[in-house]
């Protein structure tokens, strides 16, 4: 979260296109999000003169810049168009593995699906980006992104057991044409990560190893259409979308009937915005407000089922301490309840990350979250009622392209969704065991994370 929102409105939300999720430091991964900037002098664009900084701490553990298109690019700079081809050319390998104990297994888990009951379905019980204890790897793959004058190309692949569980065409995380009529605005066209949320696929850009479960319960994770960046101000930023499938995303070809319509708002207040830097003056502070929704059909009753999705970030980075928080809300005003009448169903959920900068190698990430419903949310059958999460990633960073990752994460539920070892199997007709029955509340489990990432 080094160079933080002061740019990310103005040049992640605006330019959606040209930024391209950093190498060196960790596409915020993206991991989903994939998700350099060790060492690169700032620009300063306003009159005043700026003193020098220090270089920023080779420890921090970068935010999001929007929420997640920034992190979730790999370049910040617009190529010299009077060189080589090459000066547009950026790119990004990355690989990250790990070995974890306790927790449950089962089958992994999509965005609305995370650690659900499913009535229409096998019950299952998974965990992010991994279906069992031990050593497993959750990504290996690439970024790659050409950006001329007045247009940018763009292919991720992302490779792995959380490969599937990222994109619905997978390994293809993300494949888009640019187009940059002016310098305020651009156009995108094809497969694109989302903008909602705090977190991002590629772990090190997060607080934590794991992604939360607000993250698979509340966001989509990627988006098929048109995306527009524009900047308002100096301290504003829009953009838009129409793409395909409900507010959650979907797949490519899925709820097509009509569009889902997205918005966002970007705000950088602290008044940096005129300094263009990879790391903070000590004392100083950025602050970025995003909100924004996504609405559609989804090609259900006629095409008169409208539902909404909210979304909202507050981040705040200082010199050694970074804060976000993270709030999201589905509200579908046409559903039944179990006496058949017409009611709402509301669903939400809040996320505080905390990251402290112990030294120049080691640092601290922390994360509470809750997620949750009005009372026909959590009386319906299949879920989870309410969900909490925490927590704690002790992380190391012994060069600059590696970051190893301590964590521990407990989970607590308001209905029985974990496994335990004495878990009762689900036989199908045949009886043939197809499945285990959740038979606890909680879970507790330790990971222990290994990234390497490398770029320009």
């Amino acid at each position: 979260m080094r160079k933080l929102f002061s740019l990310a409105v103005m040049c992640s939300l605006a330019f959606p296109a040209m930024a391209f999720a950093q190498g060196p430091e960790s596409p915020k991964e993206a991991a989903d999000d994939l998700d350099a900037e060790y060492g690169r002098e700032e620009t300063v664009d306003s009159a005043a003169e700026v003193p020098a900084e220090p270089p920023p701490k080779e420890a921090e553990m970068k935010m999001p810049e929007s929420p997640k298109m920034a992190a979730d690019d790999i370049g910040l700079e617009e190529p010299d168009v009077g060189g080589s081809w090459k000066d547009g050319l950026s790119w990004q390998v990355m690989a990250s593995a790990f070995y974890r104990i306790g927790g449950y297994t089962n089958n992994g888990v999509r965005a609305g699906t995370y650690n659900n009951i499913l009535s229409t379905d096998t019950p299952t019980a998974g965990y992010p980006y991994t279906n069992y204890n031990g050593f497993g790897l959750n990504f290996a793959g690439g970024d790659v992104m050409y950006t001329g004058e007045k247009f940018a190309v763009r292919l991720d692949l992302r490779f792995g057991e959380g490969a599937g569980l990222l994109s619905p065409i997978a390994p293809i995380k993300q494949a888009y044409a640019a187009w940059m009529p002016s310098e305020k605005v651009n156009i995108d066209v094809g497969f694109f990560d989302t903008i909602f949320g705090a977190e991002v696929a590629d772990e090190w850009n997060n607080a934590n190893y794991t992604r939360g479960a607000l993250y698979f319960l509340r966001q989509p994770f990627n988006h098929m259409g048109l995306r527009m960046g524009a900047e308002l101000g100096k301290i504003v930023g829009f953009t838009a979308m129409v793409t395909n499938g409900g507010v959650y995303g979907g797949t490519p070809i899925d709820d097509n009937e009509t569009p889902a319509l997205a918005w966002q708002f970007g705000f950088s207040p602290d008044g940096h915005n005129s300094v263009r830097r990879r790391g903070l003056r000590e004392g100083t502070r950025d602050i970025g407000l995003f909100f924004g929704g996504n609405h559609a059909a989804s090609g259900l009753n006629g095409n008169k089922d409208w539902v909404s999705f909210f979304d909202v970030v507050l981040a705040m980075d200082f010199d050694w301490f970074h804060f976000v928080l993270n709030g999201d809300y589905y509200l579908d005003g046409n559903n039944t309840n179990l006496a058949g009448a017409k009611a709402s169903d509301f669903q939400f959920g809040h996320s505080l990350a905390l990251i402290f900068d112990a030294s120049d190698q080691w640092s601290i990430g922390l994360r509470g979250e809750n997620v949750s419903g009005n009372d026909l949310y959590r009386e319906a059958a299949g879920g989870f009622g309410g969900l909490s999460t925490g927590t704690i990633t002790l992380r190391y960073k012994p060069v600059e392209y590696l970051v190893i990752s301590l964590e521990g994460r407990g989970e607590w539920a308001t209905r029985d969704v974990y496994l335990s070892r004495q878990a009762a199997p689900i036989l199908d007709t045949s009886g043939a065991t197809v499945g285990f029955m959740p038979d606890k509340g909680h879970n507790y489990a330790a990971i222990i994370g290994v990234t390497a990432h490398i770029g320009n």
